[in-house]
């Protein structure tokens, strides 16, 4: 009692708890059991007490030192079936039983049913406690078929968008292999192409098997972010040259270019923007392939580590 008292005690004045408890008949009251505490209470018209069943409480602080308790309703760990299929019929003495699957797959046992049953047939459940009670079959409508004829519907054609970053970004050249030359070194991977001073260099951006997931389906349009471009070679502006390479990953020497070139054109220092690469990329990138630039002019831009964009493509698809 003295743990029912504290939660009592708990309960400001007006308010309200919700505990937890059993139902329990003596023999002529019904009672509810917390925790060993039997409390007179009230019972909402829709509980069907059961025999130690577990019901839900509200105590009530009246505000003069005196408690009320409301039992709301029964519960139990899941909701119980509303339908389920008749199974057999048993003989049981003065009595028959009914044995029926419920929706919920569990097999119940019920003597209270209205009407005639056969195996099979599709039954509506109701509860009282614990205790199931067929109502009825239930009935399948035939729906009448309809007087005009459908519209077809329209197809559905799923469409999406790939977007991946570069996991990489370097410059080759050729005496110094990749990350040898200028703003590269040393692990900087930035960009460039074009002559300077008698050395030809490369860029080079690598996506792994980021887009080999898009198989067979068909891509609508490429764009490709180009960085920022350094201030470095002549000023004005710039014609860049790209291409799609054949390397999922950096290789040992320089990749392979098999489509292109595509030309675009960046002004002195032009920060990162988006430009629409050509359709004929999109083999090369669903392989695994990636983007390069080469050729002259002489340009650099910033690479992974400066801008984690640099590089990035997004490929909107069609099945």
């Amino acid at each position: 009692m003295a743990a029912l008292k504290k939660t009592l005690a708990a309960i400001p004045a007006g308010g309200t708890r919700r505990v937890y408890g059993t139902a329990y008949f003596d023999g002529s009251r019904w009672w509810a059991n917390l925790n060993g505490n039997l409390l007179d209470a009230r019972w909402s018209n829709a509980v069907s007490p059961q025999q130690d069943g577990p019901i839900v409480v509200d105590l009530t602080d009246n505000g003069d030192g005196q408690s009320s308790a409301l039992v709301l309703t029964g519960y139990s760990d899941q909701p119980r079936p509303s339908t389920g299929t008749a199974q057999s019929v048993i003989p049981a003495g003065v009595s028959t039983q009914i044995v029926f699957i419920g929706s919920d797959g569990i097999t119940y046992t019920t003597e209270r049913f209205i009407g005639d049953y056969s195996p099979g047939d599709q039954v509506f459940v109701t509860w009282d406690a614990a205790t199931p009670i067929i109502l009825g079959k239930l009935s399948s409508i035939t729906p009448t078929p309809p007087t005009q004829t459908p519209v077809a519907a329209t197809p559905i054609i799923p469409t999406g968008t790939a977007k991946g970053a570069a996991g990489k970004s370097n410059t080759w050249w050729g005496p110094g292999g990749w990350g040898s030359w200028a703003g590269s070194k040393m692990g900087g991977e930035q960009v460039y192409s074009g002559t300077w001073s008698g050395s030809t260099v490369s860029g080079a951006w690598f996506y792994g098997a980021t887009f080999t997931n898009l198989g067979s389906k068909t891509i609508t349009e490429i764009r490709f972010r180009l960085p920022k471009r350094l201030d470095i070679g002549g000023s004005g502006s710039a014609t860049v040259h790209l291409y799609a390479h054949t390397s999922k990953y950096q290789p040992g020497g320089d990749v392979n270019r098999t489509v292109g070139p595509f030309d675009a054109t960046v002004t002195q220092e032009q920060g990162a923007h988006w430009i629409t690469l050509p359709l004929s990329f999109a083999p090369v990138l669903k392989a695994g392939g990636g983007i390069s630039i080469t050729g002259d002019p002489y340009v650099g831009f910033d690479g992974r580590l400066q801008d984690p964009q640099s590089g990035r493509i997004e490929m909107d698809w069609t099945a």
